[in-house]
């Protein structure tokens, strides 16, 4: 059966059959964060924010000392809203447009630049093709291209640097300087050929870049002495070494990149440009590293196999300001984030102001204010207000040895209020790519809304995640329903043999591959699962490769997607789960969005026909103006609800 569904419609199916859903806590927990991206002005005096206010993104202004609201700037075209930004100076900030097209929901950005001042003063578009310049000599590159800002370039308080390029071309990045009062623009240099981003230094010169042709990732270095782009580095895209620069050391003699050229995971090295003599800061011979960069500068490295461990590269005062809110967030310890997961996200120019997101496992995030003048700290906003709990499931890690003898690492939170009689549901969340995301101890509205309910809820990475090193990724290329499966069985498996769940009450959800693992899991043991909810998914890897809305990018197509669902026609069908369907024994849920891009409602009806074919039990609901993964809370809403139901029914 296929539905297509929205609120309003469903208003009396959902009262008349959710009388054992806490439908007002769903409705809190499927809205999208309130507040996000909060940055302070280099002078420390005001906080900028991007504030949600009616579905669209609008950009907040505090005063630093009391936290009382300035002025609220909201785009005037209906269309518009506030994409990224940076502070330029102490007054004004840049913003990158971004924009509801047509009937979808997930807003966009054209590379338009607009700039205003914090009282809302001197509103002006500075690049793109709203830009009006009054002398066409002002203009470097066509007002009809696509910018975005790399440097603020702080120490100067009237031009930003972006990097641009012509719409409709891939790879002719030019470095420009742009007036953010008058648009006026300056070439300051060219990326080389495929550039999908340059690092430059202080004097604003481009010195590094990562690019890609039609089979590669390339890494280029900048040789000053004859002014041209020398090649450092070759890899595949997916799964072969690669480096990535991070940021200069500090007098830019040196850049400091992740390598993984020549090891399973990443080292982090510093490669002298002069010579290119190269120095081991760090490597860890299991897990990858996460750099802790504060304000350009590189101060310490996490590990995260399960929980953030820290470890400090430097003593200065940003590595201080890191290393005493882990203490405080994680019962004076800065070593491990087993409490509290701290990410500084804004410094002020003088490093006595600081803006910290603090995230548990249990509660809604919270942005922090450090005043170290007055040792003054403030929690002055939370992510979701409406979400109030702070006694929700925690969530802990395990650990397990697969009968392959790897090891793999996971998260387990149990039910809020499981059942005294009996054990515990388990619903096993797989999460999407497959190749390189990778689950985290954090906080997952998700899991909550399942927890709430009455479910525990089970995470694994899989062969296949990051932060396991080159191996342990490249184990799950070519496997989406092979090696990959047989983690998430396996997992399941450990799980049940712990005792924490009752193994005749097995389901399974996720979205995107989450979505197609939720279908091909119990296709492979349906005596194990026995429900699945597939949101916005993918079920036939040779239609992904057809129909993929990558399809303008040859890369895209021939390496990625033909390596991570495997190299053949053949293969790829035999782990489709549109060919196989006969096995399927669960009922399934299926909820996508007509407008996916990523997963084009072709998937999605492809499984009906072969659903309807078996004579399988499933339930089809297509959303109208909805993507890759819902933005309006209303449909979000609407599916928990469904999500439930069908869980409460089958298991």
């Amino acid at each position: 059966m296929k539905y297509f569904f929205s609120l309003l419609l469903l208003i009396p199916y959902l009262s008349a059959s959710s009388s054992n859903i806490d439908e007002e806590f769903i409705k809190r927990f499927s809205t999208l964060p309130t507040y996000s991206n909060p940055k302070i002005s280099p002078d420390g005096k005001i906080i900028s924010v991007v504030l949600r206010n009616q579905d669209k993104n609008a950009l907040a202004f505090l005063k630093a000392d009391d936290f009382s609201l300035i002025n609220i700037l909201e785009l005037k075209q209906e269309d518009e809203q506030v994409g990224n930004y940076v502070w330029a100076s102490n007054r004004r900030v840049v913003i990158e447009i971004a924009y509801k097209v047509g009937s979808l929901e997930q807003p966009i950005t054209r590379g338009e630049l607009f700039s205003v001042d914090y009282d809302l003063s001197k509103p002006r578009y500075i690049f793109g093709y709203k830009f009006s310049a009054s002398n066409s000599k002002r203009l470097v590159i066509d007002k009809y291209s696509s910018a975005s800002v790399i440097d603020p370039l702080i120490d100067d308080p009237k031009h930003v640097l972006v990097t641009a390029s012509p719409f409709g071309t891939r790879g002719t990045l030019k470095l420009v300087r742009v007036n953010i009062f008058s648009g006026q623009q300056k070439l300051m240099g060219q990326a080389p050929p495929g550039s999908l981003g340059v690092l430059t230094d202080s004097s604003q010169k481009p010195r590094f870049a990562v690019g890609a042709n039609t089979t590669e990732l390339v890494t280029y270095i900048m040789d000053t002495t004859r002014d041209e782009w020398k090649e450092l580095q070759r890899s595949d895209y997916l799964g072969d070494g690669k480096v990535i620069p991070l940021v200069f050391d500090s007098n830019e003699s040196s850049v400091i990149v992740l390598d993984d050229t020549n090891t399973s995971t990443s080292q982090i090295k510093s490669i002298n440009l002069n010579d290119s003599s190269e120095e081991i800061l760090f490597h860890h011979p299991t897990f990858d590293p996460y750099p802790l960069v504060i304000e350009d500068k590189l101060v310490g490295v996490g590990v995260a196999p399960d929980l953030l461990k820290i470890y400090w590269l430097d003593g200065g005062v940003e590595a201080q300001i890191a290393s005493q809110l882990f203490r405080v967030f994680n019962d004076g310890d800065d070593t491990v984030a087993d409490t509290a997961n701290v990410t500084i996200t804004s410094v002020s120019q003088d490093k006595q102001r600081v803006i910290a997101i603090v995230e548990d496992d249990s509660s809604s995030p919270a942005y922090w204010f450090l005043d170290r003048t007055t040792n003054r700290l403030i929690n002055f906003l939370t992510v979701w207000p409406e979400i109030i709990e702070k006694g929700l499931s925690p969530t802990k890690t395990f650990s397990f040895v697969n009968s392959d003898g790897v090891t793999l690492y996971g998260y387990f939170t149990d039910a809020r209020s499981s059942e005294s009689e009996k054990k515990q549901p388990l619903i096993v969340l797989p999460h999407g790519g497959p190749i390189g995301p990778r689950d985290s101890w954090s906080f997952d509205p998700d899991v909550q809304i399942l927890s709430n309910a009455g479910y525990a809820v089970m995470k694994v990475n899989y062969r296949g995640s990051g932060g396991y090193g080159k191996e342990f990724l490249k184990a799950g290329i070519g496997e989406p329903g092979g090696i990959i499966q047989q983690d998430i069985i396996e997992a399941t498996e450990w799980v049940i043999k712990q005792g924490w769940v009752d193994k005749e009450r097995i389901g399974i959800y996720g979205g995107s591959f989450g979505g197609y693992s939720a279908v091909q899991a119990p296709i492979l043991r349906p005596d194990l699962f026995k429900a699945g909810v597939s949101y916005v998914g993918i079920f036939d890897f040779n239609l992904d490769i057809e129909m993929s809305n990558c399809q303008g990018n040859s890369m895209c197509v021939s390496k990625v997607l033909k390596d991570q669902w495997g190299d053949s026609p053949e293969k790829r069908a035999k782990m489709s789960p549109v060919n196989y369907i006969e096995k399927l024994q669960a009922p399934i849920l299926i909820v996508a969005g007509e407008e996916d891009m990523r997963c084009p409602p072709e998937q999605q009806y492809a499984l009906e026909s072969a659903l309807k074919k078996h004579s399988k039990d499933y339930k089809l609901i297509m959303v109208p103006k909805e993507g890759h993964g819902f933005i309006n809370p209303e449909n979000r809403f609407n599916f928990y609800i469904e999500m439930l139901e069908h869980f409460h029914k089958h298991l």
